[in-house]
């Protein structure tokens, strides 16, 4: 694809990505919106990357959210790898975006691997037990078992919610999209929401 400057700019600024990722996208891509893909798949596989490395995450922020009643509090630990991540005005926006998702919608865990094995157990036997997934071919019903289970339970998900400001994304591609530009591992650690008479 021909390109301009001017197209190399609007992509960086689009995707956040680096000057040189984004001429070789417009040079491999056929239109605009392929190199942002290509861009976005790439970051992502970095992303993935940086997670799988268990690098020590211990510096972050911890951000915070008070209803303006005064009678509902939400205080949320986000780590990153450095002081400098840390420091950062959009890392710290999204600790402070996180307090006020788990203000707006009181999800119970971070990711699914915190619920309770004995809690899942007890969904897949009610969903087993669902005349809906008994009309399902045998070989195919822990498949749409898992399914079910992951679409009943996302509300409860931190990680699985919609954003409460911008319902094309959830809270997961959020921390990876931060993951992806800052070349960190970024974890959400634990939240505390405080409620008067709860």
């Amino acid at each position: 694809m021909q390109f301009t400057a001017e197209d190399v700019k609007r992509l960086r600024e689009a995707t956040g990505a680096g000057f040189a990722d984004c001429r070789a996208a417009l040079a491999d891509s056929a239109s605009y919106e392929q190199a942002v893909k290509v861009i976005e798949e790439k970051g992502q596989k970095r992303a993935d990357k940086v997670k799988g490395q268990d690098r020590e995450t211990r510096q972050g922020y911890i951000g915070h959210y008070i209803h303006h009643a005064g009678n509902l509090g939400v205080l949320v630990e986000l780590n990153c790898s450095t002081d400098f991540v840390a420091r950062n005005d959009e890392f710290r926006q999204l600790a402070k975006d996180l307090a006020m998702q788990v203000a707006g919608l009181n999800p119970k865990y971070i990711s699914f691997s915190e619920i309770p094995e004995a809690e899942l157990e007890a969904y897949r036997k009610e969903l087993a037990n669902d005349p809906e997934v008994k009309k399902r071919p045998v070989d195919k019903r822990p498949m749409i078992i898992e399914g079910k289970l992951k679409k009943q339970l996302g509300s409860q998900i931190l990680l699985e919610q919609t954003f409460v400001k911008d319902d094309t994304k959830t809270i997961g591609a959020m921390v990876d999209d931060l993951i992806r530009k800052t070349g960190e591992n970024i974890v959400v650690r634990r939240f505390v929401r405080f409620a008067l008479g709860e």
